[in-house]
C-alpha cells in the first residue's frame, strides 16, 4: 500500500472516532500551549532587554575604574571628580559627561578626619536611621539622643584609634573640631557588608558637616559619527593625566556584553520553565499510547484480514504510526494557536509584548510530531507483529 493510501486510511480511522481523538489531543494541546506561552513571554522579555540596551547605549559609553586592590573604598580613591567631568567634555566628539546612574555615583556621604589625642585617621560617616547595625561593643543611639553628639565607630577605625576597640566606649573623639562621644563599636565588616565600613551619627549631626559626591563611574555621550573606542582612549588618557598616582585602571563597560549575560540568564530560565511545563506533554504522550493500544485491540480483525490478503507488517506499522502522528501533530498546531493567544493575554498585564518566533513555532511542531512517533511506535509495532490467524479468530 502506498504512503498516500496509508495516510488516507489513518485519517479515515481517526474520523470514525472523532470524540476519542479529540479527547486524546487535549493533553498535547495543553502541553504545547503551555510551552509556547512560556517561550513567547521569554522571547518578548529578551527582545525588550536588547531594545532597551540599544536605546540607552546608542551614543553613550560607560567608563568605570578597576582598582588594583579590589577591596578598596571608592570614596577614598576618588577615581573621578567633578573637574574630570568638565575636562572630558572638552574632548572632540563628546557631547556631555555625567556621573553614571545606578552605581555608587551620586551617593552622599561625609568623609572626615577623626582624632583622639595623637591618634588620627579618616572616617566615612553615615546616618544610622533605618539600618540594622551589627554592634560588637556598646549600643546604638536612640531617637531621644538625635540632638546629642554621639557616634558609633566602625571596627577598623576603633582599632586604629584604640588598641582594644572596646576601650573606645565613652571616649570623646574629634570630628571637624567637634567632640563626639563613642557609644558603640561595630563588628568587623565582612567582605560583602554594606554597613560595617561606615561609622554612624544622627541625621542632625551629619547635616551640619557637609557632603561630597562619590563618583564610581561616568557616562560619556558622544556624537553618533564618532568611534566609541577612539573616544574612550582619549577619555582614558585624560583621566590618567588628572590622576597620575592612582592605583588601578580605567575601563570601558561594554553594554552589549551585559545584555548578552541578561539574554543568557533569561534564555536559561525560560528553557528551564518550558521543560518543567513540558512534563504535561509526557502525560499527553501516555494518553496517545493508551488510546493507540485500545485502537489496536479493537481492530484486531481488520489487522488480521489485511495481513491475510497480503499487507506487509511495515504497512500496518506505518498506518498506526501515522494515526499517532496526526493526533499529536494536529494537537500541536492547536496548542501553538492557543499558546499564542494566551501569551497575548499575558502581554496585557506585563510591560512588554510576548513574541512567538519562527524557531518556537517550528520547535513546537517538531516536538508534537516526535511525541507521536515516540509514544505511537510501540502500539504500532505490536499491531504489525500480530499473527493473522490469531488476529481474525481470537
Amino acid at each position: 500500500m502506498s504512503v498516500a493510501n496509508l495516510i488516507k486510511t489513518a485519517i479515515s480511522s481517526l474520523k470514525s472516532h472523532k470524540l476519542r481523538t479529540f479527547l486524546t489531543m487535549i493533553g498535547i494541546i495543553i502541553g504545547i500551549s503551555s510551552v509556547v506561552t512560556i517561550l513567547s513571554i521569554g522571547n518578548g522579555l529578551k527582545r525588550e532587554v536588547v531594545q532597551s540596551s540599544e536605546d540607552t547605549s546608542a551614543n553613550k559609553i560607560n567608563v568605570y575604574f578597576q582598582p588594583d586592590n579590589l577591596g578598596a573604598d571608592y570614596s577614598l580613591i576618588e577615581p573621578f571628580t567633578k573637574s574630570d567631568l568638565n575636562s572630558i567634555t572638552r574632548i572632540e566628539g563628546v557631547q556631555k559627561v555625567e556621573a553614571a546612574q545606578g552605581s555608587i555615583a551620586g551617593m552622599s556621604i561625609v568623609m572626615s578626619d577623626i582624632s583622639y589625642f595623637d591618634k588620627q585617621t579618616m572616617v566615612i560617616l553615615d546616618t544610622y536611621e533605618g539600618k540594622s547595625l551589627n554592634i560588637l561593643h556598646g549600643r546604638v543611639m536612640t531617637e531621644a539622643e538625635d540632638n546629642r553628639r554621639l557616634i558609633v565607630l566602625d571596627y577598623n577605625t576603633a582599632k586604629t584609634m584604640f588598641e582594644n576597640p572596646e576601650e573606645a566606649l565613652g571616649k570623646g573623639v574629634n570630628l571637624k573640631g567637634t567632640y563626639y562621644e563613642v557609644v558603640g563599636v561595630l563588628a568587623e565588616a565582612g567582605m560583602f557588608s554594606l554597613t560595617g565600613s561606615y561609622s554612624y551619627v544622627s541625621e542632625a549631626s551629619k547635616e551640619g558637616m557637609g557632603t561630597e559626591e562619590v563618583i564610581s563611574a561616568i557616562d560619556v555621550y558622544i556624537n553618533p559619527d564618532m568611534d566609541k573606542e577612539a573616544v574612550f582612549e582619549e577619555v582614558k588618557t585624560e583621566l590618567e593625566k588628572n590622576h597620575p598616582n592612582i592605583q588601578g585602571e580605567y575601563a570601558l563597560q561594554d553594554p552589549q556584553a551585559i545584555t548578552k549575560v541578561f539574554e543568557k540568564i533569561i534564555g536559561g530560565l525560560t528553557a528551564f520553565i518550558a521543560i518543567i511545563t513540558g512534563i504535561s506533554l509526557f502525560v499527553g504522550g501516555i494518553g496517545v499510547m493508551n488510546i493507540m493500544y485500545v485502537s489496536v485491540s479493537e481492530r484486531k480483525r481488520e489487522i488480521g484480514i489485511r495481513r491475510a490478503i497480503g499487507a506487509k507488517p511495515k504497512s500496518i506499522l506505518l498506518q498506526f504510526l501515522f494515526e499517532a502522528i496526526f493526533i499529536t501533530g494536529i494537537g500541536g498546531l492547536l496548542g501553538i494557536l492557543f499558546g499564542y493567544l494566551f501569551s497575548q493575554i499575558v502581554g496585557i498585564f506585563v510591560p512588554f509584548a510576548p513574541v512567538l518566533t519562527i524557531g518556537s513555532f517550528i520547535g513546537s511542531t517538531l516536538t508534537s510530531v516526535i511525541v507521536g512517533v515516540v509514544f505511537g511506535i510501540i502500539p504500532a509495532s505490536k499491531a504489525s507483529k500480530m499473527d493473522p490467524i490469531k488476529a481474525i479468530y481470537l
